[in-house]
């Protein structure tokens, strides 16, 4: 959970299992998975009103495929007015076949990370690969600048074509909930350990505060 800027709290989660080797096999293996980003609801007043009816898919704005090219301010800007104003939030399908959420978000400096998980649908293989995401909490989009520095994208966070990355292949093995360090460096990073015992790192430039600090000074 987290709120946005005008103190709107917004809930933030994925769909998706792996309990057992069915799984990653047929029919589960080819549903649909998903992220959502959903507003709570409030009265003409702003006061979070829980009698409200809660929100359907069809009043979420479906982001997926909507890509960001880098500098593009405006086209962030009219997407972020457009879920304020006319929908309840966003949603985002998984691209990957089999692809899904299994473990927590993390919020912090207005990028929502996460990790998804695609299993092996070979019964004999027991490794999958593991992605990581990092989205502009209030579109589910990229934001209109680098987030998530890698070597790939050599620091920058920008892809081919000019356009924003927001997932990134940590490689393989199980992955659930990324955690969020802050230390004396601007922005943030992601750490992931996976099944296979690796512990990725990945810098993120987050846009938004990611640490306490000094608000106001004055002198007397």
């Amino acid at each position: 959970m987290a709120r946005d800027d005008e103190g709107r709290i917004w809930v933030y989660f994925g769909t998706g299992r792996f309990w057992s080797s069915l799984d990653r096999q047929l029919p589960y293996l080819g549903y649909q998975n998903t992220f959502y980003g959903i507003k709570e609801p409030v009265d003409a007043n702003g006061t979070l009103n829980y009698a409200t009816p809660g929100a359907l898919k069809s009043d979420l704005k479906d982001v997926t495929g909507i890509e960001i090219t880098s500098g593009d301010y405006a086209s962030v800007n009219t997407l972020a007015n457009d879920i304020k104003n006319n929908w309840d939030g966003w949603y985002l399908n998984f691209s990957e076949t089999g692809e899904r959420n299994l473990g927590q978000a993390a919020v912090l400096g207005d990028i929502v990370t996460f990790s998804t998980f695609v299993p092996n649908n070979d019964l004999c293989a027991y490794e999958g690969r593991s992605y990581l995401y990092g989205l502009y909490y209030k579109t589910g989009t990229a934001y209109w600048e680098g987030v998530l520095k890698t070597d790939d994208s050599n620091g920058t966070g920008i892809g081919p074509n000019n356009k924003v990355i927001t997932k990134i292949d940590i490689g393989k093995g199980y992955s659930e909930t990324p955690n969020i360090h802050t230390g004396r460096e601007a922005g943030s990073k992601a750490f992931v350990q996976t099944s296979t015992g690796a512990i990725i790192g990945i810098e993120q430039a987050n846009p938004g505060i990611t640490k306490s600090g000094k608000t106001s000074w004055q002198e007397h």
